[in-house]
């Protein structure tokens, strides 16, 4: 059968012999496609994030969004996640979010709206800001109907010209930006999708929703329905906003190693990212990162540190550690290891694990010429495993 093509069936049981057929009912087969520029890595990465603690919710997704502090939750212990989210909740979650996705804020000088005047200063601001953004119009120049539920379609709006502010982070897709001098912004420009009621909203609503999908922002992927007219609910919007903040620059505190796969086919090779983040997520730069690598043996006897009880040498690297392919001398900080960038991070370098095997890496940092030793080391230090299959 050809996708796109209408057809007619019918149907009828065959046992001993053929029944009746049924009434005449008609499909069209369709491609199942999927997203083509996804981020490389994330902005919550499992087993760094905590979690939130909110008793309604077990959602990562919403770890994520407290982790960043863009959501407070409805009270102290609940989130609300069936909760439909309004204009001016809205505009303070993306406004949060933009100091951590390296969006530059306006100063929130008044804009034109005239019905959010009855709200509190930090709502006014934020609705202020987004307009200076571009992120909103309003509903009219003199609107903004703070009190309105966000549709899904003004969601997809929203995110996707917030997006375009944004500071793209390691694995973060970019493409062309509009206007007359060349730039990057975070988008995608393919257009497959799978939604087939998105073509009743205006031009831009139809491709900011197309968009986002092809970024792997949208909470619904292999689905038919949108739903673009419909409420935005708080555990959507969770969903939205971690998968855009992994497209850029946010990433958690502390040095923390990423790898583009976790499991792949043998032969293949990873990239791998570390950032670099101070307690209040802002990028560290300059930062020396030392990286090395085990490959996990069948021989029970390999050892990855030394455990001889000798405290010169205890927890120091043997030799079935070897150094990655950015290392300098393994295991230790050197003035030749590769530092983070202005934006705090080291990105990329490719490994190649293993056959049929497992790898950890792992990447860690400290003041030049510091040995790493497993003892003192470990906690501070970010490690992943990856595995390959035949």
């Amino acid at each position: 059968m050809t996708n796109g093509t209408n057809y007619l069936f019918r149907v009828s049981a065959v046992r001993s012999g053929t029944g009746p057929v049924s009434a005449t009912f008609a499909t069209t087969p369709f491609v199942v496609h999927t997203a083509n520029d996804p981020a490389t890595y994330s902005a919550c990465p499992t087993g760094v994030i905590p979690v939130a603690g909110f008793t309604d919710t077990t959602s990562t997704d919403v770890d994520c969004i407290a982790y960043y502090g863009i959501t407070q939750g409805t009270t102290a212990t609940t989130y609300s996640p069936t909760d439909t989210v309004t204009r001016w909740q809205m505009a303070l979650f993306l406004t949060r979010m933009a100091t951590r996705a390296g969006v530059t804020l306006g100063d929130g000088s008044g804009q034109g709206f005239a019905d959010i005047a009855g709200y509190s200063t930090e709502i006014q601001t934020a609705v202020n800001q987004i307009k200076q953004l571009g992120i909103t119009v309003g509903k009219t120049a003199t609107t903004y109907a703070p009190a309105d539920n966000v549709t899904r379609e003004e969601m997809a709006l929203f995110i996707s010209r917030f997006l375009q502010k944004a500071t793209v982070g390691p694995g973060g897709n970019t493409e062309l930006g509009s206007g007359s001098s060349a730039y990057q912004v975070i988008k995608s420009i393919d257009t497959d999708y799978n939604f087939t009621d998105i073509t009743q909203g205006t031009y831009e609503s139809r491709n900011a929703i197309v968009n986002l999908w092809n970024l792997g922002v949208t909470d619904v992927q292999a689905g038919t329905l949108y739903e673009p007219t419909r409420a935005m609910m708080r555990k959507e919007m969770a969903i939205f906003m971690a998968n855009a903040l992994a497209h850029t620059n946010a990433r958690p505190k502390g040095l923390v190693l990423q790898s583009s796969s976790y499991r792949l086919k043998t032969g293949y090779a990873v990239t791998l990212s570390v950032t670099h983040r101070a307690e209040d997520f802002s990028a560290i730069a300059g930062t020396s990162v030392d990286t090395f690598r085990f490959n996990y043996s069948i021989v029970s006897t390999v050892v990855r540190f030394d455990g001889s009880g000798n405290v010169n040498v205890n927890g120091t690297c043997t030799a079935s550690i070897t150094a990655t392919t950015v290392g300098n001398i393994k295991c230790k900080v050197d003035a030749a290891d590769p530092k983070t960038d202005a934006n705090g991070n080291l990105a990329v370098f490719s490994e190649i694990p293993p056959t049929v095997n497992k790898v950890d890496v792992w990447a860690w940092t400290a003041a030049d010429n510091t040995v790493y030793d497993n003892d003192d080391h470990a906690a501070a230090a970010s490690k992943v495993t990856i595995e390959t299959y035949g």
